[in-house]
C-alpha cells in the first residue's frame, strides 16, 4: 500500500499534460483507493507501476463485503498492455487534476473515501485526497471521475481468472441519477418540485427536499389545527394534544406538561415532520410521523433524549388523531 500526506503539493514543472507515447508526460505511477465502508461495503486499491512502451503492472487489491471474515478479498499483480494503459491516461486527461490538487480540504467528510495520487518518481505530481473539497456541481464532478476510474480497474479484473469472488458490481453512472435533475411528483394531491441534489438513491424521490417556493409546507399539506390523544393507542399516557398554528408554531401537552415549539422550514418527501420543542429553557428535537402516507389524520409524535452525557428527560411517545 502506498500512503501519501494530503497537503498542498508543488506541481511547478511537473504538470505537463501533453500526450506522449505512454500517456501523460512525466508520469511513472498512479495510485487509486476507493473505500466504501457503509451500506454495501467494498474496497479497491490499484497501484499502476512499471510503465513502459509495452504497458504496465497493476498491483490490485479488491474486497467485496466488510473487512472481516464475512468479506472476500484478493491481492495480486495484473499486467495490462499499452492500449489499456492509454485508456487510463485518456480518463485522467478528462479531468483537471492540477486544479483538484490545489483545492482546500473539507473539515469533515463521509464515505466513500477516495484518493488519487499521480507520481513522477518519488514526487507527487497530482494529489486528490479523500477530503478534497470539490466545487459544487450536479452531478458531482468527483463522483463522475471516480466512477470512471473504479469501473476501469474493476473491468480489468473482471476479465482475469481468479478474481471472480471479488469483482462485484460496477458503479452506476452518477449522470444517470434522477435526483441531480429537476423532478416533479404528486404529493398531497398537488404537483410539487423536488430540489435537485436531494433524495439521491431513491427513484421515487424519498427524502428529497420539496420546493414550495414562498409557500409554507404545513399550509400546503394541511398540517395545521389540533390533534388529540388516540385512546386506542395510549398505554402510558392519559391525556395529550397538539396544536399547530398557521405560522408553524407548535403547542404540545402531555399529561399536564406543556411544550412549545416550531416546525422545521424544510420538508422532505415521505419523511418525518421535524420540529423543536422547548421546556424550562431547554430545546429538544421532535418528530411527527404520518401513520397514513399523505394524510395528517393520524400521527405519531416522539421526542427522545440523546445518549449520556446529554441531559436526560422523560421521553414523549404519543399517537394522536386529528380533532378538526
Amino acid at each position: 500500500m502506498f500512503l501519501f500526506g494530503c497537503k498542498d503539493t508543488n506541481t511547478e514543472n511537473n504538470t505537463d499534460t501533453a500526450a506522449s507515447d505512454t500517456g501523460i508526460n512525466g508520469i511513472t505511477e498512479i495510485h487509486l483507493t476507493y473505500d466504501k465502508s457503509v451500506g454495501e461495503q467494498f474496497y479497491l486499491e490499484a497501484d499502476v507501476v512499471k510503465m513502459s512502451e509495452k504497458g504496465a503492472d497493476i498491483i490490485m487489491t479488491k474486497r467485496t463485503g466488510p473487512d472481516n471474515s464475512l468479506g472476500k478479498k484478493k491481492k495480486d499483480t495484473v499486467k495490462i498492455d499499452k492500449e489499456k494503459l492509454d485508456e487510463l491516461f485518456e480518463i485522467l486527461g478528462r479531468y483537471d487534476l492540477e486544479g483538484y490538487t490545489g483545492l482546500q480540504a473539507a473539515g469533515t467528510t463521509t464515505p466513500p473515501y477516495r484518493t488519487l495520487f499521480v507520481l513522477n518518481g518519488d514526487k507527487v505530481v497530482y494529489s486528490v485526497c479523500f477530503n478534497t473539497q470539490f466545487p459544487k456541481t450536479l452531478p458531482p464532478e468527483e463522483d463522475i471521475m471516480y466512477f470512471e476510474l473504479f469501473n476501469y480497474f474493476n473491468d480489468i479484473i473482471a476479465g482475469e481468472e481468479g478474481w471472480e469472488e471479488v469483482v462485484g458490481e460496477n458503479l452506476p453512472d452518477p449522470r444517470d441519477e434522477p435526483a441531480y435533475y429537476e423532478r416533479t411528483v404528486t404529493w398531497f394531491g398537488k404537483e410539487v418540485n423536488l430540489v435537485p441534489g436531494t433524495g439521491v438513491g431513491y427513484d421515487d424521490g424519498k427524502y428529497a427536499v420539496i420546493d414550495y417556493g414562498d409557500k409554507k409546507w404545513w399550509i400546503e399539506e394541511g398540517f395545521t389545527g389540533e390533534w388529540i390523544l388516540d385512546k386506542d393507542n395510549a398505554e402510558d399516557v392519559s391525556y395529550a394534544s397538539m396544536t399547530v398554528n398557521d405560522d408553524g408554531e407548535v403547542q404540545l401537552t402531555v399529561d399536564g406538561v406543556l411544550y412549545n415549539g416550531t416546525l422545521d422550514e424544510v420538508r422532505r418527501l415521505k419523511d418525518s415532520v421535524y420540529f423543536s420543542l422547548e421546556i424550562e429553557g431547554r430545546e429538544r428535537a421532535a418528530t411527527a410521523d404520518l401513520m397514513i402516507e399523505e394524510s395528517v389524520e393520524s400521527i405519531h409524535v416522539s421526542c427522545y433524549p440523546l445518549p449520556v452525557p446529554e441531559t436526560q428527560f422523560d421521553p414523549v411517545d404519543v399517537y394522536l388523531i386529528k380533532a378538526d
